[in-house]
């Protein structure tokens, strides 16, 4: 992103927070917030002569740059779990170029979460937007290291919860909410050896309550932020004039009970 598009994005991100924060204070200082839709004219037309004075004069540039197609893409790229066609394409695209960016074998399986999908992509032309729309957030690509032992205890977790998050290079089947298959680049995880995991900075600190990536061997900040992994992962693809792979395949299974 250049930085006339990083200026563009965060002025309209923060006028659009002045604007649809809709916080409120009561006595007991609890706040309560509204999840709006940071794209809809909506809000424009009840915005002030002032913030509607920021919206006219920078928005024409920033829809032009946001229009740009980036890629294709055959079908709706929806997010849902245990898998779906965007998440499976969001860990794809972390765990590819985390490889290209620090080395094929130095990197074991890629992890991220579904709360930072935050809406879906339409089949056809991939527009800047549309990415910028499924990942807002300013998380980067971190390669954490951690040894098998600790892994097998964030799978057993996410049996337990029955709630798996995004995944690359693993291969997961829980049934009543216990592991009864997981590989790794199509090999047993071996509790001794230590893994090399491309995942956020947002999941490293515990965010969405992933606190097992915090007792790690070591942490390599790469910078890079999800967004521009995503980018890049697609722009590979329309450079070679081919669709962007999203498809489920089968590496997230997961058994309920039947009164589950």
């Amino acid at each position: 992103m250049d930085a006339i598009q990083k200026r563009l994005t965060g002025i309209l991100l923060a006028v659009a927070l002045v604007m649809t924060a809709g916080l409120t204070f009561s006595r007991a200082q609890t706040i309560r917030a509204t999840r709006v839709l940071m794209d809809t004219s909506l809000y424009q037309t009840k915005a002030s002569p002032e913030v509607r004075s920021i919206l006219d004069k920078y928005s024409p540039e920033l829809n032009r740059k946001m229009g740009k197609v980036v890629g294709y893409a055959t079908v709706d790229l929806d997010s849902y779990q245990p898998e779906s066609p965007l998440s499976n394409m969001a860990g794809d695209a972390l765990l590819a170029i985390a490889r290209r960016h620090y080395g094929l074998e130095k990197v074991d399986f890629a992890l991220t979460n579904f709360g930072g999908i935050r809406t879906s992509i339409p089949a056809g032309d991939l527009k800047l937007y549309y990415v910028y729309a499924a990942f807002p957030f300013e998380n980067s690509l971190v390669l954490v290291t951690l040894k098998g032992s600790r892994v097998r205890a964030l799978f057993e977790t996410f049996a337990q919860s029955q709630r798996v998050e995004v995944l690359a290079g693993v291969k997961l089947k829980i049934e009543n909410r216990k592991i009864t298959a997981l590989t790794i680049n199509g090999k047993p995880l071996d509790d001794n050896k230590n893994y090399h995991i491309a995942t956020i900075d947002f999941l490293l600190t515990g965010g969405d309550r992933m606190t097992a990536l915090k007792d790690n061997l070591g942490v390599d900040y790469s910078g890079i932020t999800l967004r521009d992994v995503i980018l890049e992962y697609i722009g590979v693809f329309a450079k070679n004039g081919e669709p962007v792979p999203a498809r489920k395949d089968g590496r997230v299974v997961i058994t309920k009970l039947p009164e589950e």
